[in-house]
């Protein structure tokens, strides 16, 4: 979510390929996303939307497509993710025969599409929710208004993504290696602030906290990451294999007596649809609405 610099531009086919392998691993490995969905979850009690259906945008398995068909009973909720063995995944047992679009006919459903291409109308939907998934779109700078345009007047964008300290310490430990370390270099929470607004949504607000997980050896840390499908997947990522010393030397730079402690600066976002549209371009100047030209008599 930073400037679309080589650096960080991202891969999407690369993106989908890693989260449909991971389908299979994917629960097993996503404590992290379920810890950070479930404090996202706990701040949508004080949250009063519009009528309309909700969307779940990166769903994965559907654990939170589900809680939130829950939540808003009566209402049509929807996932979305990359991955079609995941959105599989996601979909309610009867649903998973065939795809399908929001309508009246289904109370719920999961699609396979593109995070930052969404096959939908604009005005869709009063909420918009991710848990730790926007910090995969490919071109996030040219996505955010795509993303606002989907929801209808007066309707919320809630998620939560990923801040710069996240693995900081994979990162030294690369670096100690004399590697290129396999992490993107996530948005700072305010520049994320100021691509909303750029994007045309209302006063967003923006806080930030860290997580700490620990894992008995390097290897676990490496199998939890790929198992949710969280591989590299940077347009400038490394494409020579690393031979087995140096990676060896990266592994053995992470542990401290033998486990491994790794920070996750959990950035958490909301921001609304103004009722009447953007206020803003593309490139940040303001709209000015005119009214009532024409023939006057």
């Amino acid at each position: 979510m930073a400037a679309e610099s080589e650096e960080y531009v991202i891969d999407a086919a690369v993106v989908r390929r890693n989260r449909q392998r991971a389908a299979a691993t994917y629960e097993q490995s996503s404590v992290l996303a379920d810890e950070v969905g479930r404090r996202m979850f706990e701040r949508l009690d004080v949250v009063r939307l519009p009528e309309g259906p909700v969307l779940d945008l990166g769903c994965a398995t559907g654990r939170w497509t589900a809680s939130l068909r829950e939540h808003y009973a009566g209402r049509d909720v929807f996932g979305l993710d990359p991955a079609e063995a995941l959105a599989s995944l996601a979909r309610p047992a009867p649903a998973r025969s065939r795809w399908w679009l929001p309508s009246r006919r289904s109370q719920g459903a999961a699609i396979c599409a593109a995070l930052e291409r969404m096959p939908f109308r604009p005005g869709t939907f009063s909420l918009l929710w991710s848990n730790l998934a926007l910090q995969w779109l490919a071109r996030p700078v040219s996505a955010w208004r795509e993303i606002g345009a989907s929801l209808r007047g007066g309707g919320l964008l809630m998620f939560s993504s990923l801040g710069p300290d996240t693995l900081m310490e994979v990162r030294a430990a690369w670096r100690a290696a004399g590697l290129d370390a396999p992490v993107l270099p996530f948005a700072d929470m305010h520049n994320v602030g100021d691509a909303l607004v750029r994007a045309g949504f209302a006063a967003p607000v923006m806080d930030m906290e860290n997580i700490t997980l620990e894992y008995p050896n390097p290897e676990r840390l490496v199998a939890d990451l790929r198992g949710q499908g969280a591989a590299d997947a940077r347009v400038a990522r490394r494409r020579g294999l690393v031979t087995p010393r140096r990676w060896r030397a990266a592994l053995d730079a992470l542990a401290v007596d033998g486990g491994v402690k790794v920070t996750f600066e959990i950035v958490y976002g909301h921001a609304w649809w103004p009722e009447h549209g953007p206020t803003k371009t593309v490139d940040g100047l303001d709209i000015v609405k005119i009214h009532g030209l024409g023939d006057r008599r």
